[in-house]
């Protein structure tokens, strides 16, 4: 019970904190915005291709669902990187 309640609160402070930062990017400019996105891809990208690469361990058997998620990460980086990944404003 007392496990349940900490996750509990736990996502709690987690979702608060995601709201605070998702209301205070709405008051920043848009170049910084961008900005923003441009690291946000990079990390998201990283972390997802060292997550697969760390599921895919020990190299015995073979585990397709972790080669593909380092395989979509490494995607997320090139795409990225060429300038194929572009956030519109469409509200412009």
């Amino acid at each position: 019970m007392t496990k349940g309640l900490l996750v509990f609160f736990i996502v709690l402070v987690v979702i608060a904190i995601i709201h605070f930062i998702s209301l205070r990017m709405m008051q920043i400019a848009e170049e910084k915005k961008w900005k923003y996105k441009k690291v946000f891809w990079y990390i998201y990208g990283f972390l997802f291709a060292v997550s697969g690469f760390v599921n895919m361990f020990p190299f015995e058997e073979i585990k397709p669902f972790a080669f593909i998620q380092f395989l979509c990460g490494i995607v997320v980086l090139v795409l990225h990187c060429l300038g194929k990944i572009e956030i519109n404003n469409i509200s412009k």
